[in-house]
Formats: C-alpha cells, structure tokens, sequence
C-alpha cells in the first residue's frame, strides 16, 4: 500500500506564505518528504483537496503545477507495483532528479535478491589459474546454501518465504532465531550445524548490500551472536606418519586398478606437500621445472613451492602415457570441455577416493576417518616433527605459518613425547 500527498504548512521564513511538501508513504517504510517549488498564501491553502482555494483566477497555475507533480509520480508508483517491483518511497523520491540532484542511486533489494545476486556474480566470476580458466563455484555453494538453510528457516519459525524479508527484517531478535535453529537442527543431525559459517556468510550478504547502497541494512545487530561466530577448536585431518607407511606396504592386489589410483592420488597429494585434491587434478606440465613443484592453489591466491621428491615421480611416470592434454594425472579426459565439468569430475572422483579410502583404513587397522583431505595436515605435521621450519613448510603447502598451525598440524607421537619427557624428568 502506497499513498502521495501534497501538504502545507506555514513557511519559517514568511509565517504568511505556505510551505509545500510531497509526502510519499508505503507501508514498512519512513514516509518521505520532498519539498515543492510552488507557494502562495498559508490561509488559501486546502488541505481537504490537496490545493489552493480558487476564489480567482491567480491559483489556476499553481494548482495544475501540483496536480501534475502528483500525477507524474504517481504513474511511475503504480508501474512499479503492476511490475511487482520492491520499491521505497527515497526512490521515487529521486526518480525525477536530475544528475546533480540525485547524489546517489538509492536501491531496494529483498535478502533473497541479495543472494541471487551473489550467486549469480560469482558464477560468471572468472579466475586465471596455472593457465586456466575457473569459476569461483566454492562461493556459488556457499551462498546457495545459505540461501535454502534460510528459506527454510523462514517457512519453519515464521510461516513466511525467505522472499518477503529485507534487510531492515534482520534484526537481532531473527539472527538470535536463526542461531537456535541452525544448533537445533545440527543436532538432529549429528552435527554442529554451521552455525559459525551460515552467520559469517548472512553477514557477508549485508556487508555486499551496503556496498551495492541498499537500504535497511543494520550491521550492529549481528553483536548478539558475535560469540557465535567465532571459529571453535579445528580438529586437523591428520593421519600417523607410521599409517601413511602401512598404506605405503599396502598389498595392491587387494584393490581394482581404479582403486589402486585412488591410493596413489592419495599418496601424491602426500608427497607433494599436501597438493588439495583439486590442485592435483588441475597440475599441469608447466607446473613443474627443475625438479620443483611450483603453482597457484584453487582455494587462495597463494603459490604453493615443494621439492617433486622421487616417490611422487614414480607416480607421475606410472600413469605418464594415459594424461590427458598437459595435465600430468590422468583426472580429466577430452570429455572435460567445460570448467563446470571440471568441477564436478573432482567432486566425483573426491568421493570414489574417500570410498577407497575407508577400505584402506579398514585393512591397515586405523581408527579414526580417513580422507583424501588429510594428506596435507599430514605432510605439514611429518614435515615440523621432523625440524623444518614452519615458514619452510607453509611455503611448501601454499599457506602462512599460523594457518597450518591452526588447521593442519597435529600431534601424532603422543607416545615418543611421552617416552622422552619420561627420560628428561
């Protein structure tokens, strides 16, 4: 619901003279008012019809000036409606201005056209990777994610679609609903819930929003789940070094030749200093000069530099002649034009090495999971046991000193340290 007035009241300036206003209103918005360049006598001034009370002939013009003003407007509000465009009244307010009136595009963008907005930029959003093209898709999941977590969130706590809430609906009383259902629903599940995630990325969604100028968005209310968004205690991937080797010895005539690739992407990924399963799949020739291992990973814009050591070209030679193009394992095939189906050949090909993985750890008779992804926090924590300087090693897995020790190293020789401050105390 939307209304335009037009109102007077005594000019400041001249008690006797009536000042004009544009008053715009819609329903959750502030009424807006926008001044008017048309005057006359306070005491001929009807507010019943919006106008001068024409006693003579001298209001004629000033009364069509206004009736028009108001018509003008009006047809533009009720275009926007038929469209079913999510308008305020500070834009219809600027609609008319002129460049130099009109200091700033004033925009009105619903949460969820927020993050269709996203998700749409970062799947166009190109990167240029050890010579190839690739999409920011680990931002497009994220947001989409996001998007279905608070759609359902909405149609569960409020009976309502996520596309009826703006940004002035975010409010600290829906950010603390929001948390509780996000714990809730993690523990159903058997997880945490995402909770530190889902937050940071909503807040993420704002911040964008207050770039792009929408209105509404009210940052300080994420103060009452700050707490919240902390990031809790990582618990690394991180295998024994004394596992990797009984993978090592593994009896390979236990596995199909697909699973004896799975193993040996796996065992790569170890040598090559903890190379990420999507950067083992995107390595290609011009990536390795002299003995050394040299690219930029998928995931940051940070340059990986490791030693290629001799059990990691054992493996490059073993499947040498079944690579495709200039990638030196043979991951994607000429069936893989596109980057999207790049992306999901990893993501497969992710999955069927985890499956291979948990034979693996079945037969060497190790406890805990085992994943494709813990080969890198076990390379960075064989490489510090063994003395190298975590600046060595954070260059070698393409990270800063402080995040592999945040994410990656692990204590694995709880026994030897016990042993030895056994013999030292």
């Amino acid at each position: 619901m939307f209304t335009i007035n037009v109102k007077g009241k005594p000019n400041p300036k001249d008690k006797k003279m009536a000042k004009l206003e544009m008053v715009i209103f819609q329903t959750g918005y502030a009424r807006v008012s926008k001044a008017l360049n048309v005057s006359g006598l306070y005491k001929d001034w009807d507010k019943d019809t919006q106008s001068f009370k024409c006693k003579t002939n001298s209001y004629i013009d000033e009364n069509k000036i206004l009736f028009d003003l108001k018509t003008k407007y009006l047809k533009v509000a009720q275009q926007w409606e038929a469209e079913n465009r999510q308008w305020s009244p500070v834009e219809l307010s600027h609609v008319f201005d002129t460049p130099k009136e009109k200091k700033e595009d004033v925009k009105v963008l619903s949460v969820l056209q927020m993050i269709d907005l996203l998700i749409d930029r970062f799947s166009k959003q190109e990167r240029f990777k050890n010579g190839k093209v690739v999409l920011s898709t680990s931002n497009v999941k994220e947001y989409t994610i996001l998007k279905n977590s608070l759609n359902d969130f909405t149609k569960q706590k409020y009976s309502k679609s996520l596309s009826s809430y703006f940004f002035r609906n975010i409010t600290e009383q829906f950010l603390l609903d929001y948390t509780l259902y996000l714990h809730k629903r993690g523990a159903d599940n058997g997880n945490k819930g995402a909770v530190c995630n889902r937050l940071k990325k909503l807040l993420a969604v704002c911040n964008h929003a207050i770039k792009l100028g929408i209105q509404g968005v009210n940052i300080s209310v994420f103060e009452c789940v700050k707490a919240k968004m902390k990031t809790g205690k990582f618990e690394p991937k991180t295998i024994p070094y004394e596992v990797m080797q009984s993978i090592e010895k593994l009896d390979k005539s236990r596995f199909t030749k697909t699973e004896q690739f799975h193993v040996d992407l796996f065992l790569f990924s170890f040598y090559a200093g903890g190379m990420a399963n999507i950067d083992v799949a995107y390595l290609n020739w011009e990536s390795i000069k002299d003995n050394t291992i040299v690219y930029e990973r998928m995931k940051v814009t940070k340059e990986a530099n490791v030693p290629l050591i001799n059990k990691a070209k054992v493996i490059i030679e073993k499947y040498k002649s079944k690579s495709y193009a200039d990638y030196v394992l043979p991951v994607f095939t000429h069936k893989h034009v596109t980057e999207k189906q790049r992306r999901e050949k990893v993501e497969r090909l992710s999955r069927q090495v985890n499956k291979t993985l948990e034979k693996v750890r079945k037969i060497v008779k190790y406890q805990d999971k085992i994943t494709w992804y813990a080969a890198r926090g076990s390379f960075i924590t064989k490489m510090i046991d063994d003395g190298y300087h975590p600046v060595l090693v954070a260059g070698q897995a393409g990270n800063s000193p402080e995040m592999i020790y945040k994410h990656y190293y692990k204590t694995t020789n709880t026994e030897e340290i016990r042993q030895s401050m056994n013999n030292n105390f």
